[in-house]
């Protein structure tokens, strides 16, 4: 990969190894992107386009994805601790994840229906009055995840952990869940389940 971008738009390129170095700053519009083992911690990744890119095995805890579009972006044991994925721009919104740490993020009130969390650490995510509709949530830690007003109708839960909503508080038309879930489903009501 050259060192020098001069360009507003890169192309199926592959960047491996890289920070969010100056030449990288310069481009503002990644199409069928590849990212390997990126270390983009704390990094303003600020009214960017990233279209049919995949994140491989980086590191993009904290940066600040203000006004960014994730247009149908895939991240791969990513770490992304405390990205607030509110801030994104809402404009064709879809990203999939696999095998990440998306530990204290935000999803509030975005609409990511028919998104997928596979093997995923959800742990203090805020979802709050999020559109969660037909979400595929598969073998991932909810714990302390917070769903608010949440639409979850038709959401898969079977195969995730440590799940805690109130079904009073969300809509769940048609959610799926698995029975050793429902005790944490009925916590609010201090049930005793033997």
């Amino acid at each position: 990969m050259p060192t020098q971008y001069r360009m507003e738009e890169l192309v199926e390129q592959t960047i491996t190894k890289q920070t969010f170095t100056a030449e990288l700053k310069q481009v503002q519009e990644f199409y069928k992107c590849t990212f390997e083992q990126c270390d983009f911690q704390d990094a303003e990744l600020v009214d960017l386009l990233f279209t049919n890119c995949d994140f491989k095995s980086c590191n993009l805890s904290n940066v600040s994805l203000k006004g960014t579009q994730l247009d149908h972006v895939v991240f791969d044991d990513c770490k992304m601790l405390g990205i607030h994925f509110n801030e994104c721009s809402s404009f064709s919104f879809h990203a999939n994840f696999s095998n990440s740490v998306l530990d204290y993020s935000s999803f509030f009130e975005r609409n990511i229906k028919k998104f997928q969390f596979e093997q995923c650490s959800l742990q203090h995510v805020d979802f709050e009055r999020a559109n969660l509709q037909q979400v595929l949530f598969k073998k991932t830690n909810l714990l302390n995840a917070r769903f608010v007003q949440c639409n979850l109708e038709g959401c898969d839960f079977r195969s995730s952990i440590n799940i805690q909503l109130d079904p009073e508080a969300n809509r769940m038309k048609k959610s799926k869940f698995g029975p050793e879930q429902l005790p944490d489903l009925l916590l609010k009501y201090q049930l005793i389940i033997d």
